[in-house]
């Protein structure tokens, strides 16, 4: 089978400026059989070696598409403009007369698009059969944003979101219904979200690809003093819960004993006050900044907390640590579209103060901890595996 890829973003094996990983992934995961061809905007700035690696290791053909001068033009410099366009700037992204000929002269057997924006680089393809990955729906990220309180109290980020709701709901409006078009998402509530929007849409929930493994697998058993990691930089995402979490454990004298059984790891920037506050309560406290090799830093914990209070899709960081053994304690949006369930392959907290008698539960029993880490490490590695979600998302083009 001969596919045609048309690509925001040039694939990587980690996310590098944008969601690069996701396709990365499951282009590895293909059948041999899949022969790809990718034409990449390159919107994540990959430098030409970087897409001559990843040309080889993924045995593919890569060509980068150039891009418009319009676009970083009013990237850079209209951001007033900007406000008054009915659809996001990507969304006017399109192939010139003769990459859209070069691509229908090829006669590929079907067409992945990989990028929301690019719905009207899918419609110049309408004769082929078309798989879009989006991979989130974006107007319900920035419902969901438009519904917190946090973003009600910072007047930037409240407008940002009002001005690009109507956007990315009046893009995903026009979405193609062709009978020959399936769309691809990595979250239940996104392909929902979706079909609310345009009934009718052939829209398809396939879990999101785990990443790296540790090799050799790490052994789960907790360490003496056992080892909390809170992974991924301190900002939008994780700004509400996380503060409210770091207050918990600085706050109450009930906390004493935890500061005996616990040693707290921030992977990020951005933490250095949450830092110094838990230093002064009491606690032991690291802080890395950037680990050169996340999975081999990551592993030398026993628990990851994710305190993720916004968000869609799939948190890629969540299944990093799952997948590679670690104890994942998270809230509703770490957790969401992922395998697990609480108390039998993860934690799930509903509020923040909840992981304080979780914590203090796992050093009393950290035996039926490491189990539920196993099941967790399990679940991922057979439902999240990438040569399944490959096949599935291919098999959308023999539909």
């Amino acid at each position: 089978m001969k596919i045609i890829m048309i690509s925001v973003m040039t694939p990587a094996s980690e996310n590098i400026r944008g969601t690069s990983a996701l396709p990365y992934h499951i282009l590895a995961g293909r059948d041999e059989e899949v022969e790809i061809e990718l034409y990449s905007f390159n919107l994540n700035n990959l430098p030409d070696a970087k897409v001559s690696s990843v040309a080889q290791e993924l045995d593919i053909k890569i060509h980068i598409l150039p891009v418009p001068w319009w676009y970083t033009f009013l990237l850079k410099f209209f951001l007033f403009f900007r406000i008054f366009l009915k659809v996001p700037v990507g969304n006017h992204l399109r192939l010139n007369a003769d990459q859209k000929d070069t691509i229908i002269r090829k006669n590929p057997d079907g067409i992945w698009i990989y990028g929301e924006e690019l719905s009207n680089v899918s419609r110049q393809l309408d004769v082929f059969k078309r798989v879009h990955t989006l991979p989130d729906c974006e107007s319900l990220y920035y419902y969901r944003m438009l519904g917190k309180r946090f973003a009600m109290q910072d007047r930037k980020r409240y407008w940002r979101s009002a001005f690009m709701y109507p956007k990315f709901l009046n893009m995903e409006r026009c979405f193609d219904t062709s009978s020959n078009i399936h769309y691809h998402l990595v979250g239940e509530a996104d392909v929902r979200f979706l079909k609310e929007i345009i009934p009718g849409i052939q829209a398809h929930f396939l879990r999101h690809p785990h990443y790296q493994l540790a090799d050799p697998p790490k052994d789960i058993a907790f360490s003496s003093k056992i080892k909390l990691l809170i992974a991924g930089q301190y900002n939008l995402y994780m700004q509400q819960d996380a503060d409210e979490l770091i207050n918990c454990l600085c706050s109450s004298r009930c906390t004493e004993d935890l500061k005996e059984h616990y040693v707290i790891t921030f992977l990020g920037k951005g933490w250095e006050i949450h830092v110094r506050h838990l230093e002064e309560a009491g606690y032991e406290v690291h802080h890395i900044r950037f680990a050169p090799n996340y999975i081999e830093e990551i592993i030398k914990h026993d628990i990851q907390i994710t305190p993720i209070s916004i968000g869609t899709g799939t948190k890629g960081k969540v299944l990093d640590a799952i997948a590679n053994g670690l104890l994942v304690i998270g809230s509703w949006y770490a957790l969401e579209n992922i395998a697990v369930e609480h108390d039998v392959s993860c934690l799930q907290y509903r509020t923040v103060d909840e992981v304080i008698s979780m914590l203090r539960k796992i050093y009393l029993c950290p035996s039926h901890y490491e189990e539920i880490a196993q099941s967790g490490r399990k679940s991922v590695l057979y439902f999240h595996d990438g040569e399944l979600t490959a096949q599935q998302m291919f098999s959308l083009l023999q539909a």
